[in-house]
């Protein structure tokens, strides 16, 4: 037992089990939540070295690389050297993946808004689906709502659970601090914010590559728990180009219901693609998506746990 506990494979199926419990059972407030000073920092940077729109497009690129850097890096470079100088890495490295695995404040955010929408509190609705979405939330129906947090709840899962838990898994801590990290400044930048289009370019790109091969879990694990057939039909067929959009067409098509369509960001009205299903989204799918999120949930950390303790047995 002693030696299985040595076993690095064992160690990080623990970290990974309590991690994923901590984020099921306990909230970090978000006034004292770590990173929430890195979203302070990151808009006090921009603030300071976002170009104005008269400046060439090379040095917009320029300052969002730098800025990102700046970033990360001192924060990645430090922790590294923390965990490699600890008698108990592992106390640090479940501390970090804890910090970084923060998608239970969305769910709780999801489930208000349920509360609201079923009490016929719009205009509480949508402020509480502003706190984890960033388009504009002021105009939304009550169809709109439940549209606009199924997706944004749908797309957090890939990139805040599977992503964070995949890179950890797969590389360790500093690779899952870079990759949260570059998610946070990618949307705190978002390039539909006026002025940020270019400067926020090279974080969302290098964001999205890092996210691809979470996606494919993700895909996997939310096809298993819904409708397999559909999903991965709703996938291929997808008139979108884009991954975004195809991800949501496979959930749409597995679900039942439309996803995509306009969507306004700083005032400005984007007319994106419907993709997905046939009819309308209802209310009752706020509850039967948040469900199947949940099983896609258990069912990815099932996953990670068999990986591991494969792992451990052959090694």
């Amino acid at each position: 037992m002693e030696s299985a506990l040595h076993s690095p494979a064992i160690q990080t199926l623990i970290i990974v089990l309590v991690s994923a419990i901590s984020d099921a059972l306990w909230r970090w407030p978000k006034a004292y939540h770590p990173l929430t000073l890195i979203r302070y920092l990151s808009e006090t940077m921009a603030g300071r070295v976002c170009p104005k729109n008269r400046e060439p497009a090379s040095q917009h690129l320029i300052s969002g690389t730098l800025g990102a850097l700046l970033l990360i890096v001192p924060f990645a470079a430090l922790l590294a050297n923390l965990i490699s100088l600890a008698e108990y890495p592992w106390f640090f490295e479940a501390l970090i993946v804890l910090t970084l695995l923060d998608f239970g404040h969305d769910r709780t955010y999801y489930k208000h808004v349920i509360r609201a929408v079923a009490g016929r509190k719009k205009m509480l609705a949508r402020d509480r689906a502003a706190q984890f979405m960033a388009r504009d939330t002021d105009r939304l129906t009550d169809i709109g709502i439940a549209k606009a947090c199924i997706e944004a709840l749908l797309l957090r899962f890939y990139y805040l659970y599977c992503g964070v838990l995949f890179w950890f898994v797969l590389v360790g801590p500093i690779a899952a601090l870079c990759y949260r990290l570059l998610i946070l400044i990618s949307w705190q930048w978002h390039p539909k914010r006026p002025g940020f289009s270019l400067f926020a370019k090279p974080a969302r790109v290098a964001a999205r590559l890092m996210a691809i091969p979470a996606f494919v879990f993700g895909f996997l694990t939310i096809a298993f728990v819904t409708n397999p057939l559909r999903a991965t039909r709703g996938f291929v067929t997808s008139s979108a180009g884009d991954l975004t959009s195809r991800l949501l067409a496979a959930f749409g098509a597995a679900m039942g219901f439309q996803l995509g369509g306009p969507a306004i960001y700083h005032g400005v009205t984007y007319r994106h693609q419907r993709v997905g299903g046939k009819r309308e989204v209802r209310f009752s799918d706020m509850t039967y998506s948040y469900r199947a999120i949940l099983r896609a949930m258990m069912l990815f950390i099932s996953v990670c746990t068999l990986l591991l303790l494969s792992i451990w047995r052959l090694g």
